[in-house]
């Protein structure tokens, strides 16, 4: 798992970052004690703060040590400790751009030891002054060099580490790995780092249609409000475009919504072959189907159809799920099931063997599940997590399709079905959870989806 979005998980689950930057640092200094004069080159981000803690642990066993940071607005840890670091050792030499990297080697001569803090795992792109400049002085050092977590570079420039200390994970393959009280569970629940993971950074040059498209297919003469909570709830997750397609008098009896997109079918009361085309001619990224879609045998043949020959990412749930046999599914496809449903996939099912059972399946299927229950596996047969958001008052009727409509949406826009279907099990718990707290039992699956920006706001608040 990504290093930001775990440490996001165990900040959500009590574990500070400013905690662990604490213990990365102490450990960085415990595996460098054998040397006497250390330079800790640190930037501005999380990585730097670990430089800044193991400089200051260094100082306090009596080594001498010099510090280079990057000049520039920090991250709060960082910043922290960099005023930590202050307020007993004066000795920061500032680098403020390529100039300075050749003035401060004079500084650097009879230094036994170079410490790499300048950037982490969160470097996108190309590195960049003065960064650059310093990877390249380090790397002209006769001096050891060790990096923390992970060697400071890009495609074409890094640093040459000697060695590297790793957190709770090997960042590269000769990596020394240690612990610094990063809880399990952040590895195993989902998290905000989850949702951060999930939806994509919006940059200013960002046009419609950068963030997908999902088509919800649904609804019939007794269902006409599931699509439409499906397909809004992928539109409060951040999908550029959501299209409905249902049967007529399905979108006769629809909530106007200006947000939608929606596209009758030649059907009047539930889909059946003659829509098939129709559906398949729609662009989308990623496809939603069965919520409210009814079971009449003629929309069964429709559905099977519509699975049998799409190929890009489609979310099943609800009814198409009843549909569906063991034999007809895809690696296309991620898969909602709630117990029963499970167990009509699943003959072989037993709740006592819950988490192995659905990554079993999945392994053996080659599809994504989602196992609703008090606690959701999730599941590709390769990696496992579990999710604990969520509340008794989501019983509600259409809290199944907010859930579908926010994988199919956060799915859309990132093409990644377990990184979404972890993601939008969390974030629909918390939506949930959040509307209970107000609401309590009278809460709906509508109170869920007007939630969901603030559920994503918490979680993005851990980055």
């Amino acid at each position: 798992m990504d290093s930001r979005a775990l440490d996001m998980n165990a900040a959500y689950l009590g574990a500070s970052r400013l905690q662990l930057m604490e213990n990365a640092g102490r450990e960085t200094a415990k595996a460098v004690l054998g040397y006497k004069n250390i330079a800790v080159f640190a930037g501005t981000g999380n990585n730097g703060g670990d430089g800044l803690v193991a400089a200051r642990h260094l100082l306090a066993v009596g080594k001498s040590v010099r510090v280079f940071a990057i000049d520039g607005a920090r991250t709060p840890d960082c910043q922290k400790n960099l005023d930590i670091l202050l307020n007993s050792h004066k000795d920061v030499i500032y680098i403020r751009d390529s100039k300075d990297c050749e003035s401060i080697r004079p500084a650097l001569a009879g230094c036994d030891l170079v410490i790499d803090a300048l950037v982490g795992v969160g470097i996108k792109g190309q590195l960049r002054e003065p960064v650059k400049s310093l990877v390249d002085l380090m790397n002209s050092l006769k001096a050891f060099r060790l990096a923390v977590d992970i060697p400071s570079g890009d495609g074409t420039t890094k640093v040459n580490a000697n060695k590297t200390i790793s957190f709770h994970t090997p960042k590269t393959p000769d990596a020394v790995v240690v612990d610094i009280g990063i809880p399990l569970e952040a590895e195993k629940y989902c998290g905000p780092g989850d949702v951060w993971l999930a939806i994509p950074e919006r940059k200013p040059e960002s046009h419609k249609g950068d963030f997908g498209r999902v088509l919800v297919v649904g609804g019939s003469s007794r269902y006409a409000g599931a699509p439409y909570l499906a397909a809004w709830a992928a539109m409060r997750v951040g999908v550029d475009l959501s299209v409905v397609c249902a049967p007529k008098e399905v979108v006769e009896r629809m909530p106007a919504n200006p947000n939608l997109i929606v596209q009758p079918l030649k059907s009047k009361e539930c889909i059946n072959e003659d829509d098939v085309e129709l559906i398949l001619r729609q662009e989308y990224d990623a496809m939603v189907i069965g919520n409210g879609i009814g079971t009449d045998e003629g929309t069964k043949e429709a559905v099977l159809e519509i699975l049998a020959r799409s190929v890009k990412p489609v979310v099943v749930d609800a009814e198409a799920l009843r549909m569906l046999k063991p034999s007809r599914i895809k690696p296309n496809m991620l898969l909602t099931p709630h117990t029963g449903e499970f167990k009509r996939l699943n003959e072989e099912y037993d709740e006592s063997k819950r988490e192995k059972q659905a990554e079993e399946y999945a392994r053996k299927t080659k599809a994504t599940l989602v196992l609703k229950g008090h606690i959701d596996v999730i599941t590709d047969g390769l990696t496992t997590r579990l999710n604990a958001t969520g509340n008794p008052g989501m019983t509600v009727g259409g809290t199944g399709d907010v859930l579908a409509g926010v994988i199919g949406g956060l799915l859309a826009q990132n093409k990644d079905a377990l990184k979404s279907a972890s993601a939008g099990a969390f974030l629909n718990g918390l939506a949930g959870d959040i509307a209970y707290a107000k609401l309590g039992v009278s809460m709906t699956a509508t109170d869920v989806i007007d939630r969901l920006p603030a559920a994503i706001r918490q979680s993005l608040e851990y980055r």
